[in-house]
């Protein structure tokens, strides 16, 4: 690579909305992009596991460091769950280490049951996830067979819809299933044949939450309250806050894009993040000292919701739209707001 190159490359900031294909990790994609792009300094947000799919936000430079305010974005997947046995992963790619009763099981029962997990929850997370506990992860300490600490989550869930509910698949289909997730040489595929005679039920599921949910054990949870046991048979992740599925490209659209250096057709800017309603827009005197680190007084009314709640996120934007700092409201004075800069965003 030219030295001109790299120094362009290495100035590249904005998001990429990357729909994760199955069979991949979150870190292959970046490892991927990596090798495409020539950039190090790359990051996502929110880790889809290796069966997933669906939109995994990509942030390239100086974006990066905005991944700290997707905490409260909205989430929203479409899961289907299999009820009738529980794996050590927690989803179809594991090992079955219990076999349930879907026998008397109705949708009116798993309705009736889904609701409890609507609000704020306590979560543990999966055995197999990389969640840590001083320092370890928790797939690492799973897969050489260590005891995984009982972590408690607290997690938001603002709704789940109910989309179908319906008897489960032959031995043969869940087979071809896990082959296709996983490989034909998964030892996962294997677990299928332990389901010989037995029915299974599949929940359809569209869920709405916030950050640090785990699909996998709400999948667990709700088959340990009904009897059955249950894992996560699919996750489409649909939404991620402003990035959506609709708008998601694959992998090898994205790399075609940058091998015609076309990166820009794809690339999303910082701004992309700023809610119209929380953003203001300064002059550039009022940039300059936001971007000093230094508190700036502006008139609320400037912002469309009118905030004045210390705490709140307020999205600092330039003349040109550009997105400048990320600040929150240190106190209101009258019609008037207190910014106290939180994270200033700029060039490398």
């Amino acid at each position: 690579m030219r030295k001109s190159d790299r120094t362009t490359t290495e100035k590249l900031q904005g998001f990429l909305n990357v729909n994760k294909p199955p069979g991949m990790t979150s870190f292959d994609v970046i490892r991927r992009l990596r090798k495409a792009l020539g950039v190090r300094k790359m990051g996502h947000s929110g880790v889809l596991d290796k069966p997933a799919t669906g939109v995994l936000p990509i942030g390239i430079g100086g974006a990066t460091r905005l991944f700290y305010f997707f905490q409260d974005y909205v989430k929203v997947y479409l899961t289907t769950f299999i009820l009738g046995f529980t794996t050590d992963t927690d989803d179809i790619a594991g090992k079955i280490i219990e076999v349930g009763n879907t026998k008397g099981l109705t949708e009116r029962r798993v309705k009736g049951v889904i609701e409890r997990f609507i609000g704020d929850i306590d979560q543990i997370p999966p055995r197999f996830s990389t969640t840590k506990v001083d320092g370890k992860r928790f797939y690492k300490l799973a897969s050489r067979g260590e005891e995984v600490p009982q972590k408690i989550k607290r997690v938001a869930v603002d709704k789940i819809d109910l989309m179908e509910f319906k008897n489960g698949p032959s031995v043969g289909l869940l087979g071809k299933r896990i082959e296709g997730l996983m490989g034909k040489d998964s030892p996962a595929r294997t677990y299928a044949d332990d389901l010989d005679g037995m029915s299974t039920k599949l929940v359809t599921l569209r869920i709405f939450c916030r950050g640090g949910f785990y699909v996998r054990s709400l999948a667990r949870d709700i088959g340990k309250v009904t009897g059955a046991g249950g894992c996560v048979f699919s996750i489409v992740r649909e939404q991620v806050g402003p990035f959506r599925i609709e708008d998601a490209r694959s992998l090898e659209d994205i790399e075609a894009k940058i091998n015609e250096d076309r990166l820009d057709s794809v690339l999303l800017s910082p701004s992309v993040i700023a809610d119209p309603g929380r953003s203001v827009t300064l002059d550039l005197a009022s940039v300059e000292a936001l971007s000093a680190g230094r508190p700036l007084q502006v008139d609320a009314r400037m912002t469309r919701s009118g905030l004045t709640r210390s705490g709140e996120l307020v999205y600092v934007l330039d003349r040109f739209g550009n997105l400048v700092a990320v600040a929150s409201v240190r106190k209101a004075v009258g019609d008037r707001i207190i910014l106290q800069p939180r994270r200033v965003f700029g060039g490398d």
